[in-house]
């Protein structure tokens, strides 16, 4: 394989490309989970480790909601399995379920042994679980309800005012409210997660490429929150024209401002090349915005659609802005590519903490952390949990960090915000694994 490659640079992990991939064919979340399914070994039926499980007759008992399981039937879910699941009840329960072992070995690296980092930290959580109090996800429902009250009042008022700077206000919570709803589509299914759709983004494909991608293969060629944005944004370090990795700088607040848009459209795209199968009902939550707008406004629908778009655009840019220059992109930040840590076992949860900086000016604000996604770190380890909840868990953290002698990257806002932008340029492979102790909390 070429290392001039933009979409397939050579694995250092030892993850094969799906095969659009590798043929530098631009991926879509339907694409990369059909094509999952031919490099993971389950046939057909649901993978954990090497065990195959038919899982047929649960799908409906599914306490998560059925969605995930018909998503991820053929394939490994390994790493799904273990981060969704804190309690020691499912994996007792998956015995039942249990066929035959795999044929081949798995096509990620990643390991969850009794003693290595993550399921350490995991049977610590669940002591600490019993102890925290349900208050901080209360709070969490009444701050996301309270942002979507005021994307309906600023929206409504802009319209009947014609006022862009209401405008803008509507726009700035529709990203909070996006970002903070993030936040709920991890779970199991409620009602809260569809204040995402407000966006024209959808939760089944962002529960493909976010949830089932991004968080269990942070920062490997298998993260389709990375290859969704290649050519014009190249967060790997391979080979890249001057064209592309200069240019870059100037083409993301384009790209950070055509977020939404992009996302539908792609979507739709897609939706008549697969006849449909890729939407679904509650997609129609979509319109409910432009309408209350057209209903409340006292404006035309032409006018309406264009002080819309102009909210969507607002809202893009803060979505973008945040959410990819929050965790991930930072020349010192492991990426595909990199050489990794030199353990023969790659625990997974040690290769999230190699893939994420968190940013100390959010942490500690409930509101800051929902709507800016923060404390990024224990949300990869415990997605399921309230973002609310996760303060409660750094003490536990911080011990079991110092078990391993391992630290969590403590950096500001603008560190992360300044790495993206180096990230981007970057086209030499670190010789090193992450320093993980360079930005440690302690030297702060």
């Amino acid at each position: 394989m070429s290392n001039k490659s933009v979409f397939a640079p050579v694995s250092t992990l030892g993850i094969k490309p799906t095969a659009s991939r590798l043929k530098s064919v631009k991926l879509t979340a339907d694409v990369w989970l059909e094509e999952k399914k031919e490099l993971d070994g389950a046939e057909g039926l649901w993978r954990v480790h090497d065990g195959l499980y038919d899982l047929s007759e649960f799908v409906k008992k599914h306490p998560g909601g059925s969605e995930w399981l018909t998503l991820t039937k053929g394939t490994d879910i390994s790493e799904a399995f273990e981060a969704h699941h804190i309690s020691q009840y499912p994996e007792q329960m998956l015995q039942k379920y249990y066929v035959r072992q795999a044929k081949t070995e798995r096509n990620s690296p990643f390991s969850f042994e009794q003693d290595g980092f993550y399921r350490t930290l995991k049977r610590e959580v669940r002591e600490v679980m019993k102890t925290i109090p349900k208050q901080p996800q209360n709070t969490s429902n009444f701050l996301i309800d309270a942002i979507a009250f005021f994307v309906f009042l600023f929206s409504a008022l802009a319209v009947r005012h014609w006022s862009y700077f209401m405008g803008l206000l509507a726009g700035i919570f529709l990203g909070m409210l996006s970002a903070a709803a993030h936040n709920y589509f991890h779970r199991r299914d409620n009602v809260r997660m569809y204040y995402f759709q407000f966006s024209l983004m959808q939760v089944r494909e962002w529960r493909i490429s976010h949830v089932l991608s991004h968080h269990l293969h942070t920062n490997t060629i298998n993260d389709l929150e990375i290859s969704l944005l290649e050519p014009l944004l190249n967060y790997l370090p391979t080979f890249k024209e001057p064209l592309q990795r200069f240019g870059s700088l100037f083409v993301a607040p384009i790209i950070w401002t055509l977020f939404f848009h992009v996302q539908f459209i792609r979507r739709m795209v897609e939706a008549y090349k697969l006849n449909g199968r890729n939407l679904k009902m509650t997609d129609m939550s979509s319109v409910i915005l432009p309408l209350s707008m057209y209903l409340f406004g006292g404006q035309s629908l032409i006018a309406t659609l264009w002080m819309w778009n102009f909210i969507l655009h607002v809202g893009a840019f803060y979505f973008a802005l945040v959410g990819l220059h929050a965790a991930h992109h930072h020349p010192d930040i492991f990426h595909d590519g990199d050489t990794p840590r030199s353990d023969k076992s790659f625990d997974w949860g040690l290769s999230q903490l190699d893939a994420i900086m968190d940013r100390k000016d959010i942490t500690g604000s409930h509101f800051l952390v929902l709507t800016n996604f923060g404390d990024h770190c224990l949300h990869h380890f415990f997605p399921t949990l309230d973002h609310g909840s996760l303060e409660h868990l750094y003490p536990t953290l911080e011990k079991v960090m110092e078990q391993f002698d391992v630290d969590l990257r403590m950096v500001s806002q603008w560190t992360t915000f300044l790495g993206s932008f180096q990230q981007l340029i970057r086209v030499t492979p670190n010789p090193n694994p992450p320093d993980l102790k360079k930005y440690s909390k302690k030297k702060q």
